[in-house]
């Protein structure tokens, strides 16, 4: 069985904050169609990026890669596999300034996925920067992803978004 981590990251500053960089960052998906993948690893990458300075039009050039150490370290999550499923922990981003404890545990069964939703924002020299992160997390072989995300609502919606203004 695999895991596949897709990943949709939405930066943007103060000047996106009305309209009409409200309205773009808004429409923003929370899940983008996962490109045909072949590899065989236990989990899996698909990482999205978006942002205010291409007006938050998608980056086409994403490809599923092996979920890797500097991965691990860059996004709060854990991922253990076990006989029953996938136990899938979000730290949450405030975690990083004392030790890692989970904010949120998921077991995920075969063919079943879960979104977790966090936001923060970090001081800049010309003011705040914004992030939102959507994690869509499948357990099961990463050719049907696509296939089982649009059909099956996830077994779980967990919102960390805070208000960050």
């Amino acid at each position: 069985m695999q895991t596949l981590i897709q990943i949709i990251e939405t930066w943007w500053t103060g000047a996106s904050r009305g309209a009409p960089g409200s309205f773009l960052r808004n429409a923003v998906p929370e899940r983008v169609s996962i490109p045909d993948c072949t590899l065989s690893d236990p989990v899996l990458l698909h990482l999205v990026r978006y942002d205010e300075s291409r007006w938050f039009a998608i980056d086409h050039g994403t490809e599923v890669v092996r979920f890797a150490q500097q991965h691990s370290e860059a996004f709060p999550l854990t991922i253990e596999h076990t006989a029953a499923g996938v136990h899938v922990a979000f730290l949450g981003y405030h975690a990083r300034r004392r030790p890692a404890k989970a904010v949120s545990n998921v077991l995920l069964e075969p063919n079943c996925w879960v979104r977790i939703i966090g936001n923060y924002r970090v001081a800049q020299e010309s003011g705040w920067a914004y992030r939102k992160v959507v994690f869509n997390i499948f357990h099961g072989p990463a050719l049907r992803a696509n296939e089982l995300m649009a059909s099956k609502p996830p077994v779980a919606r967990i919102d960390h978004q805070r208000h960050l203004w």
